[in-house]
This record gives structure tokens, sequence and C-alpha cells, in this order.
């Protein structure tokens, strides 16, 4: 045991139920006697401060900047934990930095996160009171260690990362989400634990050397990703995005085999079963994310079911993407301790005076440094008491408005060699946010685009979007990308939201139902939540294409069930129609808010 800045802490492996040991790191506090409430926060991104060479010192353990004391997967740091009376305690996941193991992105996080709160239990610091609580990645693995069910986990905090990461994230729409995959996956390749990499060198016959030329080249390949965003168009002349086949992606899949294990997964089954934590979460939780966080939708999804199951959530949703969760101009008021004083020791707190919901009304600020959080909203529900559902037709001339108008169809070819590139939207490591789409509106092979009358009042879209297309296609398979757009006086075309279906299983998601030629079917593509105020004088607009590349890989139209197994000769070029009218109707359905909730 060392005594450190006004805590205690000691190292341990923390054995799990098949022998891998974890690397953990305990904080105490100095002042007072146990046991202890616990706050459990377990990560792939490392326990110690950066730059550290030894995984193993918790006198290192990690610290936000002060600067910046909200920012970190880890929630607040040891020192402000211990400071009000808890037990603090770091992991590294299994096969990052010092634990032992294969790193397997998530896949053995919910049994982990049992065993080590488990080990907490019998520990004579703890008082059997643990919290679990993380952002992003760390988000992620709180949810699975509260999903298993332990006795000893009362509440968890989790802002900003997936509940059922599969369905939710990777596969949104059963389209494989590329950008997320390939830039974390290659930047988070230097944290792989030396355990890992043994089994590696085991597996497969490579040295040492081997490995660190593949970490090399890993490097490279992943700085030529990143370098495809400044080129233009971005993205779709590199071949370091549009390689095929995805399987076996050179330098990644050497280090990260589980890669290809991710890709293989193209519907619901037992794989993408066991990472839906949110369906078996029944403790009190408190859900954070933005408009633009990349895990919107599965934030979002984990507060209503667990609230419909189990009661005692809450859901604070801000302007922004991903990563503005970080920043103290984000947050009303810091609401951490507070929730975990209550559920862990039983202190007063103000939360249980406010309604369950509170959101920004607005989805983006520009200016962030003089932003602040004072105009949130609250409601007892999500969507918020007092919208009212309204829908649009698609209409066969390129409007959008009440009436469907004449029965007929648009048309426009996608040639997965010249998919459309992605320009802002729920993001994580390329450019994102309401972006202008006049650069990629403007390419030849762009789509189709339906645009809405001048709003003569201003507009609050709150909750749930989706666009119907009825559509058809001369290749098996291809994807449905629907945007919504405000389209500014001045001319500005603002991306507020997209979504994605895989038209192949657009009626049903396990099994694959190659498009008919000639026939006419029905695609829903859910473009997520929002409240966002649309301004006097903008116009609606609905844009259909058939990609937004590399946020989702490119569908090769080839009808084939494993696409990331597809190679350059399985590439068709389609013919995508969308009907309009009659019986085949193609519509924006959402919801705007017409009173104070």
């Amino acid at each position: 045991m060392k005594t450190i800045d006004g805590a205690r802490c000691f190292q341990a492996m923390v054995p799990m139920r098949d022998g891998v040991r974890l690397n953990t790191f305990v904080f105490l506090p100095l002042q007072q006697e146990p046991p202890y409430p616990v706050i459990l926060q377990r990560t792939p991104y490392g326990i110690t401060l950066s730059g550290e060479a030894d995984f193993k010192d918790c006198e290192k353990g990690w610290l936000p900047d002060p600067q910046a004391p909200l920012r970190g997967s880890l929630l607040r740091g040891w020192r402000e934990i211990v400071r009000r009376g808890y037990a603090a305690v770091y992991q590294d996941t299994r096969g990052r930095y010092g634990s032992e193991g294969e790193d397997r992105v998530y896949c053995d996080d919910a049994f982990d996160g049992y065993d080590t709160v488990d080990w907490i239990s019998t520990e004579p610091w703890s008082n059997n009171c643990v919290g679990v609580s993380g952002s992003s990645a760390g988000a992620t693995t709180a949810l699975a260690a509260a999903s298993q069910g332990h006795p000893s986990v009362r509440a968890f905090f989790a802002q900003a990362g997936g509940s059922s990461i599969y369905d939710d994230v990777v596969y949104e729409g059963q389209s494989i989400q590329m950008e997320r995959l390939w830039l974390w996956v290659a930047g988070n390749i230097p944290g792989l634990s030396t355990s890992h990499r043994q089994a590696i060198m085991r597996r497969t016959g490579l040295t040492e050397k081997d490995l660190a030329r593949s970490s090399r080249e890993a490097l490279n390949r992943f700085e030529r990703l990143d370098a495809a965003k400044r080129a233009e168009p971005p993205f779709v002349d590199s071949e370091a995005w549009t390689r095929l086949p995805l399987i076996g992606y050179p330098d990644f899949t050497t280090l990260q085999p589980f890669l290809n294990e991710i890709l293989c997964h193209p519907t619901p089954d037992r794989f993408r079963e066991a990472h839906n934590f949110r369906a078996t979460i029944n403790v009190p939780g408190f859900h954070v994310t933005s408009w633009f966080d990349i895990f919107q939708t599965s934030v979002i999804k984990a507060f209503l079911e667990i609230e419909l199951r189990a009661g005692n959530q809450r859901l604070w949703v801000g302007p922004n993407a991903h990563y503005f969760v970080y920043d103290r101009h984000f947050w009303p008021r810091d609401p951490y301790f507070e929730w975990f004083g209550y559920w862990l020791k039983g202190l007063p707190a103000p939360f249980l005076d406010e309604p369950q919901v509170f959101y920004s009304p607005r989805s983006w600020i520009d200016e962030i440094e003089t932003y602040e959080a004072r105009d949130w909203l609250h409601a007892d529900q999500w969507p918020p008491r007092g919208t009212v559902q309204s829908r649009l037709h698609l209409t066969k001339d390129g409007g959008l408005g009440p009436v469907a108008g004449a029965v007929g169809w648009r048309g426009f070819t996608y040639d997965p060699e010249r998919p459309v590139p992605t320009c802002g939207g729920r993001n994580m490591l390329i450019r994102n946010g309401p972006c202008d789409q006049r650069t990629v509106q403007g390419l030849s092979y762009y789509g189709l685009m339906y645009i809405g009358e001048e709003l003569t009042d201003g507009l609050h879209l709150v909750g749930s979007v989706y666009v119907n297309l009825h559509v058809r296609s001369d290749c098996p398979d291809t994807d449905f990308v629907a945007k919504l757009i405000e389209v500014l006086p001045d001319g500005q075309t603002l991306l507020l939201m997209d979504g994605i279906t895989r038209a192949m299983y657009a009626d049903t998601m396990t099994v694959p139902r190659p498009l008919e030629p000639g026939k006419i079917y029905p695609v829903e593509v859910y473009l997520g939540e929002i409240s966002h105020i649309c301004r006097v004088g903008s116009r609606l607009q609905v844009d259909v294409t058939s990609s937004n590349f590399p946020r989702h890989v490119r569908n090769t139209n080839s009808g084939n069930e494993f696409l990331a197994k597809d190679r350059y000769e399985d590439i068709r070029v389609a013919f995508n129609e969308i009907h309009h009218g009659g019986d085949s109707p193609s519509t924006l359905v959402f919801s705007t808010l017409t009173g104070e909730s």
C-alpha cells in the first residue's frame, strides 16, 4: 500500500474466471476508515498518465488535466473520487496495456466486469455498494459490467457509449460503419498488451521484429487514412480506404485479428446479442449523449428500454458531437457525484425533484467558448409530451410537401467505384456536425434531392425521424442513404441527420432477401433522434443516395451476404429508383414540439 496525495493506493492483478489477470489500481480515502462505497471504471485506453512506461505503477494513475477536469474515459479521476469518500478502482481491460489476455474489443467485458465486481465485493475496504462508470469505450465497458446482474452493482453513469454496440453502431442499418472501425482500431494498436502480442506470435509464428514492423506499417496506413480527408473530393480516391476485401485488411488484422470477427456478423445473431448489454440491465442509470454523437441512438435506446423495464433512469442530451461531452461548456451542471451520492451513499440529490430527461433544444453550437447550457429543456419522457407527428411526401418533381402528388419515379446511378463522400453527421473521427452539403451535392453521381417550401414559422424538430421509401433496383442488393437537411435563406444546406438501410435486409434484419428485378420494395431508413430549431425562411430538404463513404462501407451491389468478403470483381453498378404517390409513396416522418414539455 502506497500513500499519495490524500489517498492510499495499491496495484493488483485481478484473476478472471478463466485465469487471465487484469491490471487494476485501487485508491482509498486516507482520512476515513473502511469500508467504502466503490466506483469502478474499466477502459481500453490505459489507466496510467499518458506517456508512462510502467503500466502497473498506481502512483502514476490517470488523472484529468486540471484545465479539462471532465475529459477522459475514466470520469472525474481518482483524486476527486476518494476526496468524496469513495474507493476508486481503475482497470485495464483484457489485452490492453498492463493486463493479460487478448483484446477482443468488448467481447469479454461483461464477464470480466462481473468478475471484477465480485473481487471488489470480497475486499475488506468495500461495503458492497458499487457504481460503474465511464465515457465512450469506458461507458460501453460500464454497461457490460452492469448487464450481468451482480448484486453489488447499485447504479451506473455512462456517457457517449454503445449499449448494443453492433446492432446500433457497427452495423447501423445492417451496413458496416467503417470510419470508426478503421481509425479506432488503428489508433488503439499501440495499447495492445505484451500478453496480446505474445498470443499473436504463438498463433502465427511471427517474431517480435515482425510485429514491430506491422506496428509501423499500421501507423503509416493510419496516417494515409487520416490524410485522405484533406483530398478533394475526400476519401474516395484513397487506396487505404477503398481497398477490397475488407477482411484481412493489411497491418491492422495482423495485430488485431478480431477485426475480421467484427466484420463477419452482417445480421443479428448470438454474437451481436451477447453485446446487447442494455437488454439485461436492471439498476439505476444516468445516460449522457449529444445530438451529433456517434453513439446517440444507442444511448437513447438504452434509456428508453431500461426505464421501461426497471425505472430510475436519467437522460441528458447536449448539443454538438462526441467529444463535446468532455468540455465544461457542455454541462448545465456536473451531476456525477450527485448521482452516485444518492445511489451509493443515500445523500439528498437535486435530480430527484427534476423530470427524467434534460436536453438541449439546439443540436449544434458554433460558439463553444461562450456557450452556456441555460436553455436546456426538461421532459418527463422521450420524446417529450406535446410533440405532434408530421408527414411530408417526396414528390416526382423533386418537391417535399404535404400532398403525395403524381405517381412516378426518379432514379440515379450508384457506382461503388465513385461513392458519395461523407460530409458531416454523427461521425467520430472524421468531420462531423451540420456540414454544408453543397460540396457533395454538386457531384454528378450524387443522387436525388427533394426540397420543401419556405418556413413561415420556426419549426422545433423533436424525437425520431424516418424516411420511408418505395424503391426499385436492378441489382440484388444496394444501400439507401437518407439525409435530412435545413436549407438556409443564404443557400447553405446544413445536414441535420442521416441514416442508412441495406436493402437486402429492409423487411427482415435476419434473413437476406435479394431484390428481384422490376419489383418495388418498401425501405425504412431511421435517421436517429433530434432536437433542432429550424429558423424562419429555411426549407426542409431530403436527399437520397446509395453511399455515405467512409462513414459506411460501400455496398458492392453484389447480393452477397458477407460484404466484407467482396472483392473488386464483385462490384456491380446499380440503377436505383425512388417511387412516389399512389400505392408506392415515399415520405419523411418527423415530430415537432408544439408546446412546452
